[in-house]
């Protein structure tokens, strides 16, 4: 590999400053310090929790929940990409990667109890949307990979993060899939977390779908309104210049908000069976810190485990 001349590469580092938007994230900035603070301190909180609630009891591993942490730590980054999309001014990319934020954390948790026993015994909405023809429900394709091979269970049990091994074949191969298992759609993900009691917010449904969901999805399929030029148009800024639109940036900032207080609150009831009542001094702090962001739901939750 050759070697890049430093004054080219301090001039292409320059360029990629601008092209990063650094001017309008300090407008972004100044536009509402404490939301924007709240939003982003918020992320941080999110992935702070997890560490906090594991025992430290032998025998207790990280690895019975790691097909949840990993799409934890996966939304995580996400969700802090897309705050620094938004302080930058492209709020499209910010809402399309929020999104991806909060399918990584349903699909986390979808994934994490489909591999243990206790969620795939109760588990109707997945029943109810099995496909037509041969196809098989994912709980089904589980349980009988599990009949064919005994040892699946344990392995599931012990390190969660296995499932993934289990169903690759689905999407590395989606002729097979069509052919033999229904995957769910996202709604019925979010129904069947709800029945789990892992979604357990006021309308959660409402919330969670209709709400956060399909506003998001507008700007994963690119409706007029919901691109950046159609905004500028609407708040009467010049469409070819990228600045700040604070009513924009502040409507961001509070569906974040939003996005994470509701991921908290998968996040706990997915680690529930760690937290112990009375236990980790450490997790009880956390108390103060969620008030403070306004993070009502997780608050809420963490003060019926803590």
């Amino acid at each position: 590999m050759g070697t890049v001349d430093k004054s080219m590469l301090n001039i292409a580092l320059s360029h990629t400053k601008k092209e990063i938007g650094m001017a309008n994230m300090r407008a972004s900035l100044k536009s509402d310090y404490e939301t924007v603070q709240k939003a982003h301190d918020s992320i941080h909180e999110f992935i702070y929790l997890a560490p906090l609630c594991l025992p430290s009891q032998p025998g207790v591993t990280w690895h019975s929940k790691s097909a949840f942490l990993t799409y934890q730590w996966e939304a995580f980054y996400q969700a802090h990409r897309s705050f620094l999309e938004a302080l930058s001014g492209y709020y499209n990319a910010a809402y399309a990667l929020l999104r991806s934020t909060l399918e990584l954390v349903v699909k986390g948790a979808f994934w994490e109890c489909l591999a243990h026993e206790h969620f795939r015994e109760k588990a109707t909405p997945l029943q109810l949307e099995r496909g037509k023809g041969k196809r098989k429900s994912l709980k089904d394709w589980v349980n009988a990979l599990i009949e064919q091979e005994p040892s699946v269970r344990k392995d599931l049990e012990e390190t969660s993060a296995a499932i993934f091994d289990k169903t690759a074949i689905l999407f590395k191969n989606r002729q097979f899939q069509k052919q033999f298992v229904y995957i769910p759609a996202f709604s019925v993900m979010v129904n069947q977390l709800i029945e789990w009691e892992i979604i357990d917010i006021p309308n959660s449904f409402a919330i969670v779908y209709k709400k956060l969901y399909t506003d998001l999805s507008k700007d994963v399929h690119v409706v007029p309104d919901a691109t950046d030029m159609g905004r500028r148009l609407l708040a009467e800024k010049d469409f070819m210049e990228n600045e700040v639109i604070s009513e924009e940036l502040i409507r961001y900032m509070k569906t974040l908000h939003e996005v994470i207080d509701l991921s908290i609150v998968i996040e706990l009831n997915i680690l529930r069976d760690w937290i112990k009542p009375g236990g980790s001094n450490k997790l009880k702090e956390r108390l103060d810190v969620l008030r403070d962001l306004k993070l009502k739901y997780g608050l809420k939750k963490l003060e019926t485990l803590a």
